[in-house]
């Protein structure tokens, strides 16, 4: 087979939003960024449905394109994927297409490699707005069909691809997530101390307080925190708890206000609010944080709990799909439908300091296992394989050793 040195690769970076990353869009900002920096030697086109935040992607050997249309109704993702995607392919002469949002071009010959996260609207469509399901429902085992390779954040999610979908394993690669630097931290002092107690001013009127990360979505299971949250003041624990993030749709069914609400007002005056944070201010925000608590129905991977493990805070997670594999018994493991036990271990983690500087240590440990610099190196590899399939050699050493 002929193999040609230099690849073209597209990469659709649409979710990376400043001032509203989540989970999809760190991940591609964190991948893309090294991935683009660690191989000089190909060239990048990153695509972007809205103006391009071309300082966050600096290099010769990168290329950013605003394409319409905006992708931002269903109607237009298939408008983006299936007709401008394919030109712009055409145009920068596309070796590979990598999409990390899962989504993939039904039209085009280029090969492409899926990143998909998960698949919770498989297992519970009532979790979106109807309209957001059915796309779903459509294009994600057409894109899971389409890929030369699909890559997953965890063994759950890849379990769950193969299961679902009928991709063979060797088909899919698991691509674990990371934890930004601005969450490892170093050991505890004095001027550490102050800050968090700014911060516990600034947020939580001075008291110590849980934290809860995510975007307010049913999977979160935010009714069933408030309810633990009750039980737990009730039996007279003392420290309030802290949400931050932001509705992923603007409706009362799909954000916090409702479980808000149902709350005595004698509790709800301990909930606080931030909204979304810049990355270095939610690292602040964890290492002042007494404990995390996030007990999701479903997710692929669980971001915030590795963030937490890496900033030094002790963890109360469920132990339900992809969350038991990432935290490896460095958390305290809870049934998210059991609100007692969560109250439970929320009294352990303010009565126990012991305890707390136990799982303090073995988050750290645990942290040690994820970085985004592996996860790129993962997902290059990923792409490796699907090139090789293309007759490209992405490795530039192979290359020269097939020249000769």
């Amino acid at each position: 087979m002929y193999f040609r040195s230099m690849a073209v690769v597209a990469i659709n970076t649409r979710l990376v939003v400043p001032g509203k990353l989540d989970g999809i869009g760190w991940f591609t900002l964190e991948t893309v960024q090294r991935i683009t920096a660690n191989h000089p030697e190909h060239q990048f086109h990153l695509l972007f449905d809205r103006l391009p935040p071309e300082d966050l992607f600096p290099g010769d050997n990168v290329e950013c394109h605003w394409i319409w249309p905006p992708a931002r109704r269903p109607f237009l993702l298939d408008l983006w994927f299936d007709w401008a995607i394919p030109r712009l392919l055409k145009k920068v002469g596309a070796d590979l297409f990598l999409s990390p949002d899962g989504f993939l071009s039904a039209r085009t010959a280029v090969p492409q490699v899926a990143v998909q996260h998960d698949l919770n609207f498989e297992h519970h469509p009532e979790w979106l707005p109807d309209r957001i399901a059915r796309h779903y429902k459509r294009r994600f085992p057409d894109a899971a069909s389409r890929a030369v390779r699909v890559a997953t954040v965890s063994q759950f999610s890849a379990d769950d691809i193969h299961s679902r979908y009928g991709v063979p394993q060797d088909h899919i690669d698991v691509v674990y997530n990371g934890a930004g630097a601005a969450y490892h931290r170093l050991l505890l002092g004095t001027d550490n101390e102050e800050q968090e107690r700014v911060i516990r001013d600034r947020f939580t009127q001075g008291r110590p307080f849980f934290v809860f990360v995510g975007t307010q979505h049913p999977r979160k299971n935010l009714k069933g925190l408030m309810s633990a949250f009750q039980q737990y003041r009730k039996q007279g624990g003392q420290w309030d708890l802290m949400l931050v993030g932001t509705p992923l749709w603007r409706r009362r069914r799909f954000d916090a206000r409702a479980s808000l609400e149902q709350l005595p007002p004698a509790i709800r005056n301990h909930v606080h609010t931030s909204g979304w944070l810049p990355q270095n201010e939610l690292a602040g925000i964890l290492a002042a944080a007494g404990a995390m608590v996030f007990i999701p129905w479903f997710e692929g991977f669980g971001i915030p709990i590795v963030e937490a493990f890496a900033a030094g805070t002790p963890v109360i997670h469920g132990n339900r799909t992809s969350l038991p594999e990432v935290a490896n018994g460095a958390g305290i493991e809870v049934d998210p439908a059991d609100t007692e036990a969560v109250a439970q271990a929320m009294r352990r983690m303010e009565d126990e300091p012991g305890l707390r500087e136990a799982l303090i240590a073995k988050g750290r440990d645990r942290a040690d296992d994820f970085s985004w610099d592996n996860t790129a190196q993962l997902l290059w590899s990923s792409l490796t394989k699907a090139g090789e399939e293309a007759g490209l050699s992405m490795d530039p050493v192979e290359s020269e050793r097939t020249a000769g």
